[in-house]
């Protein structure tokens, strides 16, 4: 005899109308936190690998253990570089060496005003022109670069400070190190950690900070393969105390520091997701007890036990299914676009077909799972009993 028609599994889908809406409910939640979790983990490490460039080294301070927070090197080894490094890229006349200052600060919005004043932590960068030669991702969207007493802010600084991106609108003014910054342009570099930065004026900004150095020097090289030139100068000059390395290096370390908070967000939808399984092998085991007579009756029409089965996973199948997509759509259109704080950083989100692939697949993988314990069940159906319970 054939097996049972699908719809047949889903006619019984309308039979308990609240326990369906909760078990796809369920499938709702797994397939939106399977996506969320992935969009996340991938842009967390792809903005990272994106801020960094084959052909970028980054010169630090020997004692910074690789932190350009921590590091300090001398105002005039841009300079140097440009004189005693061959391999350096040339734009023109210019070459495209970027000394900088990186630092975390206190940020005020507005002009001074009366108490409570509250204050942003945010992550600002003093930068030369020749910035723009080494981060070619950086594209000025609005506005222009910053002169005298401005400053130009990426398109995620308000994410990553907590306020609303109008407040960093163009001639809008801000206060850092005592002293105030008119906006003059805004930003972008997609895929990178560079958007939540806010970048002033370097020789502004050391007169402010009282410092008479950079935080690290920035090399954009010819060729990859150049990149050995700026090694052995940092190993020449002693007298600098200086370091090289690649920016790609440089950006996969600070990735890995967030190892912990993949591994976390991970284990939450691994958590979400047995929860969700063992909900769905219950509903489904109840569902086989509840239906014990109408299921030996079909036996005795002749219907098999793996036709029975096979019923039963489509119901769990077709539930999953549904749940599962509104699930998809949910992440690609509320989670997409959304902006999320980390560190000293900010990161845009956007749900990809990579996200949406493995939410379908596991909210599918888990409604298949959860058949089990009602296929042992049918398999094991006393037929004869169950139809004289029914009698």
């Amino acid at each position: 005899m054939p097996g049972l028609p699908l719809d047949y599994a889903i006619r019984n889908l309308a039979r308990r109308p609240l326990r369906t809406i909760l078990t796809g409910f369920a499938s709702t939640l797994v397939a939106l936190t399977t996506a969320g979790v992935a969009a996340f983990v991938h842009h967390l490490e792809g903005s990272f690998a994106n801020a960094g460039d084959p052909h970028v080294g980054i010169l630090l301070s020997r004692v910074s253990e690789g932190d350009v927070l921590r590091s300090t090197v001398s105002a005039a080894t841009g300079d140097l570089v440009i004189a005693d490094v061959p391999g350096v890229a040339r734009i023109g006349e210019v070459s495209a060496v970027s000394s900088e200052i990186h630092m975390g600060t206190n940020l005020r919005l507005g002009r001074v005003a009366p108490a409570p004043d509250p204050f942003y932590l945010a992550t600002v960068r003093g930068v030369t022109n020749q910035a723009f030669l080494v981060h070619d991702r950086v594209t000025i969207t609005a506005g222009r670069p910053p002169g005298p007493g401005e400053v130009l802010v990426g398109r995620l600084a308000g994410e990553k400070m907590g306020t609303p991106s109008s407040a960093l609108a163009i001639g809008s003014v801000v206060r850092f190190e005592n002293s105030q910054f008119v906006v003059s342009g805004v930003f972008r570099a997609p895929g990178t950690t560079l958007e939540a930065e806010i970048w002033a004026p370097l020789a502004e900004l050391r007169g402010l900070t009282k410092r008479d150095d950079s935080s690290a020097v920035f090399v954009r090289m010819n060729q990859p393969g150049d990149f050995s030139d700026l090694e052995v100068f940092a190993r020449r000059r002693l007298d600098l105390e200086l370091t090289a390395m690649p920016s790609l290096d440089y950006y996969r370390e600070l990735a890995d520091y967030f190892e912990p908070i993949r591994g976390l967000a991970w284990l939450m939808a691994l958590l979400i997701g047995a929860a969700v399984l063992a909900t769905g092998a219950n509903t489904l085991a109840a569902t086989v007890q509840d239906r014990a007579s109408e299921l030996a009756t079909l036996r005795t029409l002749g219907y098999s036990s793996g036709s029975l089965v096979r019923s039963l996973a489509s119901e769990s199948l077709v539930l999953a299914a549904g749940g599962g997509l509104l699930g998809l759509l949910s992440a690609r259109f509320l989670v997409t676009g959304s902006a999320f704080r980390i560190g000293m950083t900010a990161l845009e989100i956007e749900v990809g077909p990579v996200a949406l692939l493995l939410g379908a697949a596991s909210v599918l993988a888990l409604a298949f799972l959860g058949t089990f314990p009602a296929a042992l069940r049918v398999l094991r159906l006393p037929v004869a009993s169950s139809l004289k319970e029914s009698s």
